[in-house]
């Protein structure tokens, strides 16, 4: 019997442009940033084994994540100043119901700014307080601000580039974090609402962390365990195919049509 519901469309993940962005800035990364060699960079998954952290919702919380992952991204902890603000958590009454919607990344409200002027001789960043209630969420944002410290602090671009620095983070081993917390969902019974964070959509996510498996030859890795269910899903999607098109993957040539 035939299943006329069943699409032969070869699956393609993402268009060539943004392929071959990422793929463009894995190459970039791994020049200007050469060691360690990327099968041998460390990937900080959220066990208590990568961050011994006793979670308090504390600033201390914040100061214990941070030099952990300096130390995966190789970077002086000392180097970084490191201080907070009261963003706040934005409440839209629906009548029946309440949506609590967290800032636009794109907003000067943003949950971790770089300040790009240093302060004593030392990088600036600050993190919303309302983080330290959110463990892999501040994790993620310090690791997106640092690498702002990566490619800006040690003047690699000149020009900020909000999607290359998202992308960063997969590149130093925090894309766990950093794909996961980029779209939430919750539903209580009484409020419903989402937080959204980074700049990368999902499939972009999903793109990037295979990109990473691809290059360091995992076509298994254990690290996929931790990926939300969402992300898993489209990582294996998009790692499958590199697999299977592997003559593709880093080939900048103009295609015939």
């Amino acid at each position: 019997m035939f299943n006329f519901l069943k699409s032969n469309k070869k699956y393609v993940p993402l268009d060539k442009e943004l392929r071959k962005y990422f793929e463009n800035n894995f190459l970039w990364l791994m020049q200007e940033f050469p060691d360690p060699k990327i099968e041998e960079r460390k990937i900080l998954r959220p066990t208590t084994e990568d961050f011994p952290i006793q979670w308090n919702k504390s600033q201390e919380n914040a100061f214990e994540a941070l030099d952990i992952i300096c130390g995966n991204m190789q970077i002086v902890p000392d180097m970084i100043a490191l201080d907070f603000y009261d963003n706040g958590i934005k409440e839209i009454n629906m009548g029946t119901s309440v949506i609590f919607m967290e800032s636009d990344p794109d907003s000067l409200e943003a949950a971790g700014r770089y300040h790009h002027e240093k302060v004593n001789g030392k990088h600036l960043i600050s993190l919303d307080q309302a983080l330290l209630e959110k463990p892999d969420d501040l994790i993620a944002t310090i690791a997106h601000e640092l690498s702002h410290v990566k490619l800006l602090g040690e003047e690699k671009i000149d020009q900020n580039d909000e999607m290359l620095t998202d992308f960063t983070t997969v590149f130093f081993g925090l894309g766990i974090f950093n794909a996961n917390t980029a779209f939430q969902f919750y539903n209580q019974t009484d409020r419903w609402g989402y937080s959204n964070f980074g700049y990368l959509k999902i499939d972009e996510w999903a793109y990037a962390l295979a990109l990473f498996a691809f290059v360091r030859h995992e076509d298994e890795p254990g690290w996929k365990q931790y990926l939300g269910k969402t992300i898993k899903k489209d990582f294996e999607k998009c790692l499958g195919y590199m697999i299977d098109n592997e003559e593709e993957i880093f080939k900048f040539d103009e295609e015939k049509e």
